[in-house]
């Protein structure tokens, strides 16, 4: 038996099943610290917050290869963390916000993620940073290069990390700029472009900013 709770057993082979689906569909993934009764592990002297990732490399680690997989996950039941910045970036909300941008967003193939919190993150394609009215607030988060989302089924002190609508479609990322646009909607604001050019009299055509 090892150190860690034998019960985590079946807990492991899942995390292990959605890590090597996360990765087949090209999604960097990488183990991270794991709640272990009291207090995550992992990791020798593990962070008193986490999920962090348990690489000594972090998030450069990455990897979406299955035998590197299936090598993290062989022992311990890791959380699953999805790297962010090279291959997908991630927009992270409020559970009502998260709603509503579903609804405004009904052909996105992607999976959108929730955590036992409430917050909800959409998967969007990598490299743009968020746009001034969205990056003044305190309820929007952008995840980028260098850093990680916490994926399902990871488990939580509070609950699980799930999938609002798994296994749907191809998973093909939304473009950043469609996503932050239609959030923008949802939370009553118009993009500063639009405004400008329309103070201007003139038209705005669709340029990313």
């Amino acid at each position: 038996m090892s150190w860690w709770d034998g019960y985590r057993t079946s807990d492991r082979a899942g995390l292990l099943t959605g890590a090597l689906e996360l990765a087949d569909r090209g999604w960097p993934v990488m183990p991270g610290t794991f709640w272990q009764t009291d207090r995550w592990v992992g990791v020798s002297d593990a962070p008193r917050s986490g999920p962090v990732p348990a690489l000594t490399l972090g998030a450069v680690g990455a990897s979406c290869d299955p035998r590197t997989v299936r090598g993290w996950w062989s022992e311990l039941p890791y959380s699953v963390l999805v790297a962010t910045g090279s291959v997908l970036d991630v927009i992270e909300v409020s559970p009502l916000v998260g709603r509503r941008l579903c609804e405004r967003l009904p052909d996105v193939s992607a999976p959108v993620g929730t955590s036992p919190t409430g917050r909800w993150w959409f998967a969007v394609g990598p490299g743009e940073a968020l746009r001034p009215e969205l990056a003044s607030r305190g309820d929007v988060t952008l995840y980028g290069r260098g850093s990680w989302v916490v994926a399902p089924p990871t488990d939580l002190p509070e609950g699980s990390v799930r999938w609002r609508n798994p296994a749907i479609g191809d998973w093909t990322l939304p473009d950043t700029y469609d996503v932050q646009v239609a959030l923008l909607d949802v939370l009553g604001q118009r993009p500063m472009l639009a405004c400008a050019a329309a103070a201007a009299g003139t038209v705005a055509t669709g340029v990313h900013s």
